[in-house]
């Protein structure tokens, strides 16, 4: 074997070797994005759990169903609702400009869509988007518009009754 042939030989396993190292690299970059998009997810999760559980609390829950109700609230419970709604349309903002930018999955952002519905068919939460609607980028106005101009819903202040409807129901099939 000639020390071209060598060469040639050497080239030719230099080259397997760039493309094995290519195909490698595509391969992490792909399972880096996978974890990436994920994470984000489980961010989106948590953010949201987070959320739910701090009105959870009782003095917090009893604005909130009496913000999004529309019933008369002091000065101190509206600034309480208006920072409990704002707190919600930032999630919704935050995932919804995820989703532009092609980071969110569509069934996530189908379920922020459906959420999003039922969280705007309550007056109060439509009347606090009017008084909030100027502070966000068109594109998000848009989509928290077509929220409101979606099917309507059980009425604010129902859950109870449907809840209750619901067990009854549970309760009958049970038997």
């Amino acid at each position: 074997m000639s020390l071209s042939d060598l060469a040639s030989l050497g080239s030719f396993i230099s080259g397997v070797a760039v493309l094995i190292s290519l195909i490698y690299l595509a391969l992490q970059v792909r399972q880096a994005e996978k974890n990436q998009r994920s994470l984000m997810q489980q961010g989106q999760a948590n953010r949201i759990c987070d959320l739910l559980l701090r009105n959870s609390d009782p003095s917090l829950a009893m604005i909130y169903r009496k913000g999004l109700a529309a019933e008369l609230l002091s000065e101190v419970e509206l600034t309480q609702f208006n920072n409990l709604f704002r707190a919600q349309l930032m999630s919704r903002h935050d995932t919804f400009l995820q989703h532009e930018q092609h980071l969110t999955p569509e069934p996530s952002f189908r379920t922020l869509r459906l959420a999003t519905r039922d969280l705007m068919r309550a007056p109060g939460a439509r009347a606090m988007w009017r008084n909030l609607r100027h502070i966000y980028e068109p594109s998000f106005q848009a989509f928290i518009d077509e929220s409101v101009q979606g099917a309507p819903g059980p009425r604010a202040g129902e859950d109870l009754e449907l809840w209750k409807a619901a067990v009854a129901e549970v309760g009958r099939e049970g038997r």
